[in-house]
């Protein structure tokens, strides 16, 4: 529910933007009409890259299930290998997480300390693979995983994402990758991570970019393309990239900006939204 409440903020904020204060609303307007101004349809753009989502599925499944493989033989340098590319699928679709919610602690949910034999997904299965390099125990985890993935599959067929402004919410994923740049993660998969996440935005501002003032677009799909090349620079390979570990202070920070300046370019989409 804190997820979608900053949505809703969010959307109203662009609202508020382009429609002038809420004072100077009500003294010109019925309520009937200030409601419906307030009340931007982004059904078709939610629905498009919804689509957008979907059409990885088929891949994302297909992966995690030789992921799966990987670990359940016993394969814990296939399995690391691997396990930063599989997670990418599911980056992409931070935008929708809050549509699913159950499904998302299932497959991504934080692991809190002390409960970790409770824990599930790739959050529980990364510290196996990285802390303790170790895949005994964690069948059950990454099979659970690959049963949770499935089903999410199915559910997109149904899922209404009608209220979701994924405008809105690639604003916030990037706030929180953001923070996430702040810290270390057992996999250090970061890079993966932006890359995936910029792949999603880019998506984002095509969908939207009737819908908003033209050099906010044209703003965005150039800061975009900018942490494109930040990614870039540190791939070692096919869909291979550096371990965030062994990024520097400065490498850290110019990345962080870099993120940060397509989260204010997309929150500037976000307030021109009409």
């Amino acid at each position: 529910m804190k997820y979608n409440k900053l949505i809703v903020a969010l959307l109203a904020t662009s609202v508020l933007t382009a429609c002038g204060t809420k004072e100077e609303a009500v003294e010109e307007q019925p309520v009937e009409q200030q409601e419906e101004q307030q009340t931007i349809n982004v059904s078709a753009e939610a629905e498009s890259f919804k689509q957008f989502t979907k059409e990885q599925m088929a891949d994302f499944v297909a992966d995690t299930e030789l992921l799966a493989k990987y670990v359940n033989e016993g394969n814990v340098e296939g399995a690391q290998k691997l396990f930063p590319l599989v997670t990418m699928y599911y980056e992409r679709m931070q935008p929708l997480t809050a549509n699913f919610g159950e499904l998302d602690q299932a497959i991504n949910g934080a692991v809190e300390e002390g409960k970790e034999e409770e824990a599930t997904g790739f959050n529980r299965l990364a510290q196996g693979l990285f802390t303790l390099k170790n895949s005994s125990g964690f069948d059950v985890v990454v099979d659970q995983l690959v049963t949770d993935v499935k089903t999410l599959e199915q559910e997109l067929n149904s899922l209404d994402v009608s209220q979701n402004n994924v405008l809105a919410s690639a604003v916030l994923m990037l706030e929180q990758t953001t923070q996430r740049l702040a810290k270390t993660s057992p996999a250090n998969n970061e890079v993966y991570a932006v890359k995936a996440q910029n792949e999603a935005v880019q998506k984002i501002i095509g969908i939207f970019t009737s819908r908003v003032e033209p050099e906010t677009a044209k703003t965005a799909t150039e800061k975009a393309a900018i942490l494109d090349e930040a990614v870039a620079y540190y791939e070692v390979g096919k869909e291979d990239y550096v371990n965030y570990s062994f990024f520097t202070n400065k490498q850290k920070e110019e990345l962080t900006k870099a993120v940060t300046d397509v989260k204010d370019a997309l929150q500037q989409m976000n307030d021109t939204l009409k």
